[in-house]
């Protein structure tokens, strides 16, 4: 059975990673990931909080 990947945060999904370097918002992107804490279980993405990423889990 094929897992599928889903954002345990749909409303938020605008500021996390994954988005923001679709949307090439590098600013933002580098203050979100200056001091990374935790990183998605999706896409290996780090962030400085689990609230920018889909699916966060601690380092």
């Amino acid at each position: 059975m094929k897992s599928e990947k889903k954002c345990k945060t749909v409303e938020q999904h605008a500021g996390h990673v994954c988005e923001l370097e679709s949307s090439q918002d590098w600013a933002t992107l580098a203050c979100v990931t200056s001091k990374p804490t935790v990183r998605c279980e999706n896409c290996g993405a780090q962030a400085n909080s689990g609230g920018n990423v889909c699916m966060p889990t601690e380092l």
